[in-house]
């Protein structure tokens, strides 16, 4: 079994349950992501995810494209 890996990125535009809805489905979608929690209040995503399956690049990649660029 692969090592899964830890990624948190905040995200300003997160704002209610649509946007923690949509942020999860997106980044769930993505071969090797095996965990999305959102808390909006923090404005916070938490993503597990195995490093050789799926990349940090994939996870910005498609908070961006939901609408929820991340700050780094």
């Amino acid at each position: 079994m692969a090592a899964t890996s830890t990624l948190t990125r905040t995200a300003p535009d997160i704002s209610c349950e649509h946007c923690a809805n949509a942020i999860a489905g997106a980044l769930g979608a993505i071969d090797g992501v095996a965990t999305v929690a959102v808390d909006i209040d923090e404005k916070r995503v938490d993503v597990e995810y195995d490093a050789a399956t799926a990349s940090v690049e994939q996870i910005d990649a498609a908070l961006e494209e939901e609408g929820y660029p991340p700050l780094r």
